[in-house]
């Protein structure tokens, strides 16, 4: 099996990113092989202005993966994964070895949802500002993943 993992670097003992359409890369780790087969440089989503999950989860399913490990995922990425049919473990934190490990052990469980759904821009913006032009940051606090 294919997992996608989000992470800051290209390394097993890279941290977890933890967002996932603005992540910098993501990690392509083969369980049948027992040993990483792709990394995927996403950084071009970090100042994408909108699009980067659902980019990012196309990116994900072209490598053929069949589930994701994560911190947050938006409700429309989720929505392209899930129609895809790959499987998301989000709200993940440590090293991407430590993240494959758990899910491969079974300690870490497939989302039912989207990890951050306040997308709308609702709540305070950076700058102190409400609604969509109120910085860029909703009330979930992410970067719109």
């Amino acid at each position: 099996m294919k997992i996608a993992i989000s992470a800051q670097g290209t390394e097993m003992e890279s941290e977890v990113d933890p967002r996932f359409g603005r992540a910098h890369y993501f990690i392509i780790f083969d369980t049948d092989l027992d040993r990483v087969t792709q990394v995927i440089d996403n950084q071009a989503a970090l100042d994408a202005a909108h699009g980067a999950g659902i980019g990012a989860a196309t990116k994900v399913a072209e490598a053929g993966a069949e589930t994701i490990i994560t911190g947050r995922v938006g409700p429309k990425a989720f929505a392209v994964l899930q129609a895809a049919g790959i499987r998301i473990v989000s709200n993940v934190v440590g090293k991407v070895k430590d993240a494959v490990e758990s899910f491969v052990s079974g300690k870490a469980t497939p989302a039912d949802g989207p990890g951050c759904n306040a997308h709308a821009g609702q709540g305070m913006g950076m700058g102190g500002r409400r609604g969509i032009g109120g910085g860029g940051r909703g009330g979930c606090g992410c970067r719109r993943n």
